[in-house]
């Protein structure tokens, strides 16, 4: 029964995988707007009832994919903190900065920025997804500044790191992951604060 359930859930996997890449291979030819579930299944090689099996409409679809790519991109942000919940920004490496190798790893996602920021809502729940995990789950020790207000400066850094990597996208990626990372730990180290720390502890 076990043997039958992961045989099962790694069928669902594969699908679901091979339906998001079909709808990113159509948005490379089409707008969103313009493709239907058929389009998508028929480039997956499927059925419609084996898209409606796992969603009730195409913006469920969309909904998945910015779900897993933000996932994602916390994840990658999260690297450097693996060993530690915590790391000091001066010793931060560019080799530990993996957000930017990511982000060109899943580059048939973001080359379709543009496409997306069109899909309504897309934006906000994107922004919102990545902006939570900065404010709920990031802490920035600052250094001691009579009447500097700690939140606030972690959300400058926060706003400001996201900045950085969205104008990337928007730019086609016309730097290089290395040269991303570098740049990233030149300007964090500018006014550095003393550390950042993940989780609530």
């Amino acid at each position: 029964m076990v043997t039958k359930n992961i045989i099962l859930d790694r069928r669902v996997r594969r699908t679901k995988k091979l339906l998001k890449y079909a709808l990113l291979e159509l948005m490379h030819k089409k707008d969103y707007g313009q493709i239907t579930v058929t389009d998508i299944v028929e480039h997956a090689d499927y059925n419609r009832a084996t898209f409606y099996r796992h969603y009730n409409q195409k913006a469920d679809l969309v909904k998945e994919i910015i779900t897993d790519q933000t996932n994602g991109l916390i994840q990658a942000f999260k690297v450097p903190y693996k060993k530690n919940n915590y790391i000091h920004l001066n010793d931060l490496a560019p080799s530990e900065v993996v957000i930017f190798n990511y982000i060109i790893e899943n580059k048939h996602f973001y080359a379709l920025w543009r496409e997306f920021e069109a899909i309504p809502g897309f934006y906000e729940v994107f922004l919102q997804s990545i902006t939570q995990f900065f404010e709920n789950e990031i802490n920035l020790i600052t250094p001691y500044h009579d009447g500097l207000d700690n939140n606030m400066y972690t959300s400058f850094y926060a706003y400001g790191i996201l900045g950085i990597i969205l104008d990337w996208i928007k730019k086609d990626f016309e730097q290089s992951p290395g040269y991303m990372a570098k740049q990233l730990c030149k300007i964090i180290n500018y006014y550095p604060a003393e550390s950042f720390i993940i989780g609530n502890s």
